[in-house]
């Protein structure tokens, strides 16, 4: 705890100057009329009260069009909240800010979106807990720095709570089958994608390799995969380059069986390389102190 003594000066001058460790008293000069009073600040507030002066002096309030659009309060709201979550020594799973007085907005047709609707009435903050559960499922578009073995993990605990939610805060056996169903249909497709398969969620496009097409016939190899391998470039600079396109198209015709042939099999093995880090993964121990701090956080 901290205490802090202010100063009464006019409205034209801050009462104090944050810093990392404490509050600087400000008085105003010539001033003669000064009255102290006393207040006590917890560690945690002084963190908030850092982020959030960050967070105005970087974007300030502006009397303009935008400050009347009556989607202003709510964007501010949202990039204050991310301007938290994103200072390392403020937990967003901890601080009574985001877990109460923030919620995000997610776009219609996503596993979020889904996820904060089936979780609404269930919990104290339905999208930070939809929020959380979707950026480890999709581990390979909200973490792609984290390693394979990492992102396996955050799957495995993610799953884990959400079958704890749907077995104690579901009452129809229906919905929570539902629930448990679509989370495990976004984790198969972002194990395909850290396979190397290019995935579309929510889409009737089926997952392919991402060395071919969409619609391509088996054992067809795409232009530019062969391109970005073995071209001493990026296929569209070999593609506008009809110096370089030519030379590129000799080299494929000489070497096009073999190079296909690696392709394929330079997939299969990261295929295999992939599941068997995700296989032992599994064996690790799962981190049930995260599963139970989310239950009684956000569903006691």
């Amino acid at each position: 705890m901290s205490r802090i003594t202010f100063y009464t000066t006019t409205s034209n001058y801050s009462i104090s100057n944050l810093t990392d460790s404490k509050i600087n008293t400000v008085k105003e000069n010539g001033s003669n009329n000064i009255h102290n009073d006393e207040l006590f600040i917890s560690d945690e507030s002084i963190k908030m009260c850092l982020a959030l002066k960050g967070y105005d002096s970087d974007s300030p309030l502006k009397f303009d069009e935008q400050f009347l659009n009556k989607d202003y309060y709510e964007q501010r709201k949202l990039d204050f909240a991310k301007s938290i979550s994103e200072k390392q020594d403020i937990d967003p799973l901890e601080n009574e800010f985001q877990i109460l007085g923030v919620k995000y907005i997610f776009q219609a047709g996503t596993l979020e979106h889904f996820l904060t609707e089936k979780l609404e009435g269930k919990t104290k903050n339905a999208s930070l807990i939809a929020n959380e559960i979707a950026e480890k499922i999709r581990g390979t578009v909200s973490n792609p720095n984290a390693t394979i073995e990492e992102r396996a993990m955050n799957r495995k605990t993610a799953l884990k709570l959400a079958e704890h939610i749907a077995q104690n805060y579901f009452d129809n056996d229906d919905e929570a089958n539902e629930f448990l169903s679509e989370i495990n249909k976004y984790a198969e497709n972002d194990v395909l994608r850290e396979k190397g398969y290019v995935v579309f969620d929510n889409s009737d496009m089926k997952p392919f390799k991402a060395y071919t097409m969409p619609t391509a016939p088996e054992g067809y190899i795409s232009a530019s995969a062969l391109a970005e391998k073995y071209g001493d470039t990026s296929f569209k600079e070999i593609f506008n380059d009809r110096v370089k396109l030519e030379d590129f198209l000799k080299a494929l015709h000489k070497n096009g069986e073999k190079w296909r042939a690696e392709i394929v099999k330079d997939f299969d093995e990261n295929e295999q390389r992939v599941q068997n880090i995700i296989d032992k993964s599994s064996l690790s121990q799962l981190n049930e102190q995260y599963v139970q701090n989310i239950i009684n956080k956000f569903f006691g």
